[in-house]
């Protein structure tokens, strides 16, 4: 029943690649309406109009905001618009989705939840994956049921050869001023996967490495390491009333190791270490169908059995730029049910999350050496 949602309008600000595949797999979605699009030209919408049998387009996103048939806005565009936009969106009163990542700096993010709570509207950074089937199992399984014990670690990587698609160094990927680069391209999905873990707390410490480019003054590739605390309590090991585990392991601390960037393809898999197991999430791993479960038995290397879920998505993929992006309808059938049931956010991913994640990425540029963007 992940589709199953109340009636909601849309509206799309920005005509490129990710807003062709969230408007197609918006089509599994059977009470979801796109009633206009806009562009910075008007040749543009009427194109993607026409692609996707839209009533109502337009050459300027103010024209779209004046929309009283518009109930959402979803804002597909580049990077570095996305404090301008979301604060034109929210000041008209209307509900939003931001593409991730939400803003290329963590005091824009904090602007935009802060005006969004004051006006009571839904705000979310599009971060897709938590609403994938296979990613809600793999939460309820380590967080709630804790099929693998205590969370020890995760383990999380993408990385793809942009070159394969884009032009260097002339493509958005590569150019500074617009937010490219790998940090907020991809980094935003390995942080979200590290975080949902540790209960999207902010770690208390960030280490990170990585190349700049020099001709263009964007990020190639990092690595990050990010540090848990714990969250109270005594470990297992001295709990006269668990039975269960005798491990010195503290409730809620933990690592995690993060991979990105724009040179080579990676794995891309999500491997959550836990004192009774592991749990895996299967490539690729932002928009997966797959986990699987291995269970630790007594020894070292010795595991008892390997539990599989998969999770069909609901329809071909004809059509669109990205892999698996039908999985874009859970997400919005899940945004329907939010704004229907009267909440400003999302439970699977709070804008609490979105301000830590991005406190994260600022961290993790400032180390590699990234410019500020008003720079």
């Amino acid at each position: 029943h992940l589709l199953d949602c109340p009636t909601l309008r849309w509206g799309l600000i920005g005509c490129g690649r990710v807003s062709n595949d969230f408007a197609l797999a918006l089509r599994h979605v059977k009470t979801a309406k796109v009633v206009a699009c806009a562009a910075r030209s008007s040749e543009s919408a009427a194109k993607f109009a026409e692609k996707f049998d839209i009533p109502s387009y337009y050459g300027s996103y103010e024209e779209l905001l004046k929309d009283e048939n518009v109930d959402i806005v979803y804002v597909g565009n580049v990077h570095a618009f996305r404090r301008q936009i979301g604060e034109m969106c929210l000041n008209a009163d209307k509900h939003v989705l931001l593409e991730k990542p939400f803003s290329c700096k963590a005091v824009d993010a904090e602007y935009l939840v802060e005006l969004a709570r004051s006006k009571g509207l839904f705000c979310m950074e599009g971060m897709w994956t938590r609403f994938f089937p296979a990613v809600e199992q793999a939460r309820r399984l380590v967080l709630e049921e804790k099929v693998i014990g205590e969370v020890v670690s995760v383990t999380t990587d993408f990385n793809f050869n942009a070159s394969d698609s884009e032009q260097y160094p002339d493509s958005f990927v590569y150019t500074h001023s617009v937010g490219g680069g790998s940090i907020l391209l991809v980094a935003p999905y390995p942080v979200a996967a590290a975080t949902l873990f540790f209960g999207g707390k902010m770690p208390s410490d960030v280490k990170c490495v990585g190349q700049l480019d020099p001709n263009t003054g964007v990020d190639l590739q990092g690595v990050a390491v990010l540090n848990f605390d714990c969250d109270g309590g005594i470990a297992p090991a001295l709990d006269e009333s668990n039975s269960n585990e005798n491990t010195p392991k503290l409730p809620g601390c933990g690592v995690a190791s993060l991979s990105f960037g724009l040179l080579g393809e990676s794995s891309e898999e999500t491997v959550v270490l836990g004192t009774k197991g592991r749990l895996v999430i299967h490539s690729p791993g932002h928009c997966p169908t797959k986990i699987s479960v291995t269970f630790k038995e007594q020894g070292r290397g010795n595991a008892s059995a390997t539990k599989v879920y998969e999770y069909p998505l609901p329809g071909d993929e004809d059509g669109y730029f990205y892999p698996n992006s039908a999985g874009f309808a859970y997400e919005a059938a899940a945004v329907a049910r939010c704004i229907d049931a009267g909440l400003t956010e999302a439970p699977q991913f709070s804008l609490q999350e979105t301000l830590n994640n991005a406190r994260i990425l600022d961290s993790c540029r400032a180390q590699i050496g990234v410019k500020d963007f008003d720079s």
